[in-house]
């Protein structure tokens, strides 16, 4: 290396080099110095800064398409948040296939949801614990939901009482009777 190609820079607090104006280049655009290196050559009575010696070269942020997807993730936050709950509880509802009281629980949920609400009306469950199930011979099971009917009415408490059976041979539950039961 010539002298005049010597390149030293002084880089948190120590001295390093010789480098090559293509290896300093390299060094400040590729974010391995700080902007603010100092550098130095023989004949020089001051160190002065890199950015003298090579141009450093702005990687253009691109604003846009870092506020685009986070107002993405944004809106998909906001749909997980509000819809989530309710996809789960659809799912559960609907892939029972085993014979435990958890099971029954989900399923009783998804017949009332199918046969136990009148039309235009909704229904929101109280959390399983405040449910009862009891699992009955032959394969069945006696399932009391408690929740509230929402409907143009207004909100009112109400029970269901389901009565299931379930398939071994299918792994599925089925109801045999759904009926609201009077507060």
């Amino acid at each position: 290396m010539n002298s005049h190609e010597a390149f030293y820079v002084h880089v948190q607090g120590e001295q390093k080099g010789p480098y090559t104006i293509r290896h300093l280049d390299h060094l400040l655009n590729s974010g391995l110095i700080p902007v603010e290196t100092l550098y130095w050559t023989e004949g020089m009575e001051n160190w002065l800064p890199v950015t003298d010696l090579v141009q450093y070269r702005h990687r253009p942020r691109n604003w846009k398409k870092l506020i685009a997807f986070g107002a993405f993730l944004l809106v998909l936050g906001a749909f997980v948040a509000f819809f989530g709950p309710t996809i789960a509880d659809g799912w559960r509802e609907r892939t029972q296939r085993e014979y435990t009281e958890e099971g029954a629980y989900w399923s009783a949920r998804d017949a009332v949801r199918t046969a136990g609400v009148p039309e235009g009306a909704a229904v929101q469950f109280s959390p399983q614990q405040n449910a009862r199930v009891a699992l009955v011979e032959k394969m069945g099971a006696d399932v009391l939901l408690r929740g509230e009917m929402i409907s143009n009415k207004g909100v009112n408490p109400a029970t269901w009482s389901v009565k299931l059976s379930f398939n071994a041979l299918r792994s599925e539950w089925s109801a045999s009777e759904v009926k609201l039961v009077p507060e």
